[in-house]
């Protein structure tokens, strides 16, 4: 109970903070099964979409019944971990849930990045890379906002490893 009056809270101070430009997302962070907001920067005239912490980053779109998407996990989980000192996956997963049933979600899936699934903030990040037409696909991102790669479908490790080390 705690956890949902928290995260409503959460929502109703983080709605009311936001530039042009500048949007606030609820995620599920998986490391700690704690909720957690993801601030974006998202700059249409620059073609940039930024993240708070400054660091580079994939955004990850899945779904909850993709085979494909549920095989790439452990490489997130992986990329996530190893970087974590300048990159962050951040996974966008259709389908709005309850509190419980995210967690529920993560937990089956084995994933330890942030997921965002609240619809508008789907949309959001649906509509800032060009539109979503399949997944899984990875969005990668510099530091500076800049996307570098698009990669669509199911890649071996060492290509988004690859990718991910082309950020830095």
């Amino acid at each position: 109970m705690k956890k949902i009056v928290f995260f409503a809270v959460l929502i109703v101070i983080l709605g009311g903070c936001s530039k042009i430009g500048e949007k606030n997302h609820i995620a599920l962070d998986g490391k700690n099964g704690e909720v957690t907001a993801v601030k974006t920067y998202f700059s249409a005239s620059n073609k940039t979409l930024k993240i708070k912490s400054g660091k580079s980053f994939v955004l990850f779109f899945t779904s909850v019944d993709c085979k494909a998407c549920a095989q790439a996990v452990p490489y997130m989980n992986y990329l996530d971990e190893k970087y974590s000192d300048k990159f962050e996956v951040i996974g966008v997963m259709n389908g709005d849930f309850r509190l419980d049933e995210g967690y529920e979600i993560l937990r089956k899936k084995n994933i330890n990045f942030k997921v965002i699934s609240e619809v508008k903030s789907v949309e959001y990040l649906s509509r800032a890379v060009g539109g979503i037409y399949g997944v899984p696909v990875f969005y990668m991102y510099d530091k500076n906002g800049v996307m570098k790669e698009k990669i669509l479908g199911l890649v071996p490790q060492s290509v988004l490893e690859k990718s991910i080390a082309a950020l830095f």
